[in-house]
């Protein structure tokens, strides 16, 4: 079998598998959804409006946060548009991300990269590297309430050697060049001879910053939880499920912006027995707030954009 077939077959299989698992997705919220519309039926709800606020404004901060890896790339990539630019066309590019497959997000900042001089490689792997130093930064948010945690959930169970495993894998991956070759060939269908890497400093500033925003992510959860009255909250089962379901959402590219599939990761890790339906329905919540977040940062990155007077289609 040439490299063209096995290709191939890797995308069918993963798209297979895929598919199978959003199936799974459906058919257990179909079996389950009776019994989790009584749950939030009988579901003591005590909105707490200085905590919901609170994760709200910390919500905030994160997304803020957030394109500061992508801004330190493109500039390690040689790209001379300022990061006031680079930030707004990250937010606006954000939303491509509800699109199934995801691939508007990275062909539009890519097509931006080269629009602006960047070679098609450079401009194509500065997304690439930004998806694998945001793994790498959910790894270590992931690894380090496993490692600190007296959870019955992570005390000597499976989950908590996965996430261990998964943890450690993903943060290595920034770091061994083979790999993210492999990764950019299997995404892109050919290897770069170099990959525009930033410098040791550099990589452990990205991951740095990539752990403060996943951090921050799990305290705005777990203040988002409390806040409509949910009790028998594990605070750092919370700081797990942030950046795990984040990667879940990744993992099923085929459904736009990982809707469902993040809600149904984090309730799998936070949600209290008997308590599925009330705690999806308030993570639910939250992931609205998030959509009303980038959709107003996007409208406001339109106006920055024009006003730079340099506007390109994304």
């Amino acid at each position: 079998m040439n490299s063209t077939s096995a290709k191939t077959w890797m995308k069918w299989l993963i798209r297979t598998g895929m598919l199978l698992l959003l199936a799974a997705v459906i058919w257990i919220v179909t079996v389950n959804s009776e019994d989790w519309l009584e749950q939030i039926d009988r579901f003591s709800w005590q909105p707490d409006l200085l905590l919901l606020s609170i994760s709200a404004v910390l919500l905030g901060i994160s997304y803020i946060i957030i394109p500061a890896g992508w801004i330190i790339l493109s500039h390690s990539a040689g790209s001379s548009a300022s990061s006031e630019e680079l930030r707004a066309v990250w937010f606006m590019s954000q939303l491509g991300r509800y699109v199934p497959g995801k691939i508007w997000l990275f062909a539009g900042r890519a097509a931006f990269l080269k629009s602006r001089g960047l070679t098609g490689y450079r401009a194509t792997s500065v997304p690439f590297l930004e998806m694998l130093y945001a793994a790498a930064g959910a790894g270590i948010a992931a690894v380090i309430p496993v490692m600190i945690s007296s959870d019955a959930a992570f005390s000597n169970t499976p989950l908590r050697y996965a996430v261990l495993a998964a943890g450690i894998s993903l943060l290595v991956i920034p770091f061994l060049t083979p790999i993210q070759k492999w990764l950019y060939r299997l995404k892109y269908g050919r290897i770069p001879q170099e990959l525009p890497l930033p410098r040791l400093t550099g990589s452990v500033k990205l991951l740095f910053i990539y752990m403060i925003l996943w951090l921050i992510r799990g305290f705005a959860l777990y203040l988002w939880l409390k806040g409509f009255g949910a009790s028998d909250i594990s605070f750092l089962l919370c700081f797990a499920a942030a950046p795990l379901s984040w990667l879940a959402g990744y993992i099923v590219f085929l459904v736009p912006g990982g809707i469902g599939i993040r809600e149904a990761a984090a309730v799998a890790l936070v949600a209290p027995s008997g308590a599925t339906g009330p705690i999806l329905a308030i993570i639910a919540g939250q992931r609205l707030i998030l959509s009303i977040i980038e959709v107003f940062f996007a409208l406001a990155s339109t106006r920055k954009l024009k006003f730079f007077g340099k506007e390109k289609p994304l």
